[in-house]
């Protein structure tokens, strides 16, 4: 039997801080994200190698595919082992957005959460929402509602079903926190009127945009800019992309939208259920030169990711057996709807081949009732 002895180092702080940048650097191109991470801790100068190297390396990485996180579902089921991925002091409160790997909720007491699932790190020091909304008082019923008293001026909802869908409609971060913890902000669509604001990390509160072009419908940061458009977006290649969904209001078992007086014939007892569905994409590129927008009939190797989270657009490889190229994935994002009925929710998600013109379900499940919906997270960045 082979023995081996550990043979203990007895550097000082002093040592650890004298080894030179260039050797932490070939040092940490031989570790995963985390362990960097966990490096900065040692000293200063460590910490400070550390944060320029995931800077650097994070640059140059390409973009990778985001997973799918299903979340704990209100009816008691554990979406498929969601509950691997979110702790369980998360399942009470709603998720608002996904972005640059962090996962965002809304708590009862309308404060946004961090949660990044791939690191296992949670961050809570963003202000209070409520205020910026007029919300002055939350307080959930015996019917899983929420009663919220508002300034009436600012919001004049009184009663609610489900808060996420009342208060925030969109949440993304301008940044990856893990690369400065201290110069972050984020992004929400909020409100009725859909609105948006802004909080840096440790502000007291919140700043509305006062945007000119509300209500918006989705917002993205990319290159230390912040884009709001009507419409589901995305940025690929340098380029602006714009990809409007059609939704069918109430869609049969065929695909095929229908009127709503279809729904009961004579000889039916009880009436058609025909969920709402997405039909079909239709992508634009941003002409600045015209300072219009151009269809584009291909993405090439790429494919758009949508939904809840940040969209975002990633190459994708010829080879690859989870995802294909030329394609938009997208996930349930009508909040407008998602409480109206309780056969269905959180179930229209599906990829769209824009070489075929149609979609598919990439999630092989018969349930229509799908709450929370899932959403898209990028992974750690190697």
């Amino acid at each position: 039997m082979a023995c081996f002895k550990r043979k203990i180092c007895n550097f000082t702080s002093s040592k650890w801080a004298e080894i030179p940048s260039e050797i932490l650097d070939s040092i940490f191109e031989h570790l995963s994200f985390p362990d960097v991470l966990v490096s900065e801790s040692v000293c200063s100068h460590w910490f400070q190698t550390a944060k320029s190297f995931i800077s650097f390396k994070s640059q140059n990485q390409p973009p990778q595919a985001p997973a799918l996180k299903l979340f704990p579902q209100e009816d008691g089921t554990d979406g498929n082992g969601a509950s691997e991925i979110v702790p369980e002091e998360f399942t009470e409160n709603c998720c608002i957005g996904s972005s640059h790997g962090w996962l965002i909720f809304l708590d009862e007491r309308a404060f946004p959460l961090l949660f990044n699932p791939s690191l296992r790190i949670r961050h809570a020091q963003l202000p209070c929402i409520g205020p910026l909304l007029g919300v002055l008082d939350i307080e959930k019923s015996q019917e899983n509602g929420y009663y919220i008293t508002y300034d009436y001026q600012k919001n004049p909802i009184r009663y609610m079903n489900n808060l996420r869908e009342s208060l925030i409609h969109k949440a993304i971060l301008s940044s990856d926190p893990c690369l400065n913890i201290n110069n972050f902000g984020a992004v929400v669509i909020c409100g009725h009127k859909k609105k948006i604001a802004y909080c840096q990390n440790g502000d007291n509160s919140w700043t509305d945009l006062d945007g000119k072009h509300q209500p918006y419908e989705d917002i993205i940061c990319s290159r230390n800019q912040l884009y709001a458009i009507g419409s589901n977006a995305s940025s690929t290649k340098g380029d602006t992309m714009l990809a409007a969904r059609f939704v069918g209001e109430l869609v049969n078992a065929d695909d095929e939208p229908v009127h709503e007086h279809d729904l009961l014939t004579e000889e039916d007892t009880h009436p058609l259920v025909c969920p709402y569905k997405t039909l079909v994409f239709h992508v634009y590129k941003l002409d600045l030169g015209q300072k219009s927008w151009v269809e584009v009939g291909s993405l090439g190797d790429e494919s758009l990711f949508l939904g809840a989270n940040q969209s975002t657009s990633v190459s994708i490889s010829s080879s690859s057996t989870i995802y294909k190229q030329n394609s938009i994935y997208f996930t349930d994002d009508y909040w407008d709807r998602m409480d109206e009925d309780y056969l269905y929710a959180g179930h229209d998600m599906g990829v769209f081949s824009l070489e075929n013109r149609n979609v598919e379900s990439f999630l092989h499940t018969h349930q229509l009732k799908i709450l929370p919906p899932p959403c898209w997270v990028n992974p750690s960045p190697w």
